[in-house]
């Protein structure tokens, strides 16, 4: 499924519980769970999204990057590419939603425990 963020910008980059992307297209990804992140250079580096200490500096370098290429894997995995080469990988959890969309007008993609993808249209 192709969440169809090519084109789009990242305005925000915010780090809480969660990591948290914000894009040029009114666009929020939310990432909850382990993810890894490959940096232009080929290192790939896995992080917890709560303490994101070894690849903050590399995902605050996401903040007016442009989104390339956002699809959904049929297991619920989630890749989102970027012009600079940096490359954000998301798996299925099996006990938590590992990440969350929204759209404009409401639409909604999550990643629920084991994979299963839920999808609300809005508007």
């Amino acid at each position: 499924m192709n969440l169809n963020l090519r084109g789009q910008a990242v305005t925000r980059v915010c780090f809480d519980a969660a990591l948290t992307v914000l894009t040029s297209g009114d666009c929020e990804l939310r990432v909850e769970t382990e993810a890894v992140l490959q940096v232009p250079a080929g290192d790939h580096v896995s992080f917890d999204p709560e303490s994101p200490d070894v690849v903050a500096p590399h995902l605050v370098r996401l903040a007016h990057d442009v989104i390339t290429e956002a699809e959904v894997g049929r297991a619920g995995d989630l890749v989102i590419e970027f012009e600079s080469g940096t490359k954000l990988t998301v798996r299925p959890d099996e006990e938590y939603e590992a990440w969350g969309f929204v759209g404009p007008k409401g639409k909604r993609v999550t990643c629920m425990p084991g994979g299963e993808i839920s999808v609300w249209r809005g508007e």
